[in-house]
């Protein structure tokens, strides 16, 4: 599932429990979205930041 599909789920689930309280299935569908955003976003960053390349001021390649 994408990125954005999961933000509207996580939002819908959101806004819903705001207007009344969520039944426990409603609830478990909102932890499922939840858990799927967190993954997706932490394997973003993870992603971003292998990417990354460290070069000082001679260019030479430094490696944490």
């Amino acid at each position: 599932m994408e990125m954005k599909d999961i933000i509207l789920k996580v939002n819908y689930y959101s806004k819903l429990s705001k207007e009344r309280a969520l039944n426990s299935h409603e609830e478990a569908e909102r932890a499922k979205y939840r858990k799927m955003y967190l993954e997706q976003f932490r394997s973003q960053v993870k992603g971003h930041l292998d990417n990354i390349k460290i070069v000082d001021n001679q260019e030479n390649n430094n490696i944490n």
